[in-house]
């Protein structure tokens, strides 16, 4: 009787966090709703116009949110009184959090577009792009408020260093693809935003792994930070051609992106990159 006592208030427990974290999502929906008014409706695009560009940045709004929220209960070992309180207090940083990065994505991964207008023109490039640095941005939190030495401050250090290393990703990645994957975004190229933001969320699983756990002082943190980014862009790069080769043997890339706007088999290549990793990050943690 005491185990079954001990499993029902586990899942009432569990119940009140989902409820907490549904609250933060909808929260989260009346600020976007809001900062969005005078250009569109999302609402009304989602339901009646199907914008399948503005449900893709709300699905990576909601999905960052409670990825994020999800470090906060990762083995806090509180009383539930003081982890509902933190939850909601990082979850609230978190809504921040996540719209800085939707700002930074306008103006530093996809410069000289507004993301706003593109996404309510329909362009889902933009829209896949979204997601990923969302869900990306997500993961970091999670590993920044989660174990020892988590908490606010580690989350708003590692968002900056982390959303530092997913701009470098973009950047870098634009510069080794020959057919200019963000100019393909601009233009609403579907399979280019699944490509970039695929990339973005794989890089995301790395980060998390890196910097969750307890800490070993700032500069230790800092250096495993910096080594498990820079080789995380390297593995994610490096596994651009088997992929291309093993799993996508009759097209390249190249073709699938700019030739055909592929976004089936760029969609198999994108689960296969998140799959590897996951694995990496596995082996990081």
């Amino acid at each position: 009787m005491g185990e079954m006592q001990t499993q029902l208030f586990a899942m009432a427990e569990g119940a009140a966090f989902a409820a907490i974290v549904f609250l933060g999502m909808w929260v989260a929906k009346q600020v976007a709703d809001l900062r969005t008014r005078s250009l569109f409706d999302a609402s009304r695009e989602v339901e009646a116009g199907a914008n399948l560009a503005i449900g893709l940045r709300r699905a990576g709004l909601y999905l960052g949110l409670a990825i994020g929220m999800t470090g906060a209960l990762s083995g806090s070992g509180q009383a539930f009184r003081a982890d509902a309180v933190a939850l909601l207090v990082e979850g609230a940083t978190l809504i921040v959090l996540l719209l800085i990065s939707l700002r930074l994505t306008d103006h530093v991964v996809i410069p000289a577009l507004s993301n706003d207008d593109a996404v309510k023109d329909g362009n889902v490039a933009v829209g896949f792009v979204e997601l990923g640095i969302a869900v990306a941005t997500g993961l970091v939190a999670a590993g920044a408020y989660s174990g020892e030495g988590g908490g606010l401050g580690n989350a708003i250090l590692f968002f900056a260093l982390g959303q530092a290393a997913l701009l470098l990703l973009a950047r870098v990645y634009e510069q080794l693809t020959p057919y200019g994957v963000i100019e393909l975004v601009r233009q609403g190229n579907a399979a280019a935003g699944l490509m970039l933001g695929s990339m973005l969320v794989a890089f995301g699983f790395i980060m998390r792994a890196s910097i969750a756990g307890p800490s070993a002082g700032w500069q230790q943190d800092l250096v495993a930070f910096g080594v498990s980014a820079g080789g995380g862009i390297a593995l994610l790069l490096l596994f651009q051609w088997p992929i291309d080769r093993l799993f996508l043997p009759g097209i390249t890339f190249r073709e699938a992106i700019e030739r055909d706007g592929n976004v089936a088999a760029i969609s198999v290549a994108a689960a296969v990159k998140i799959a590897l990793a996951i694995v990496i990050a596995a082996v990081v943690v």
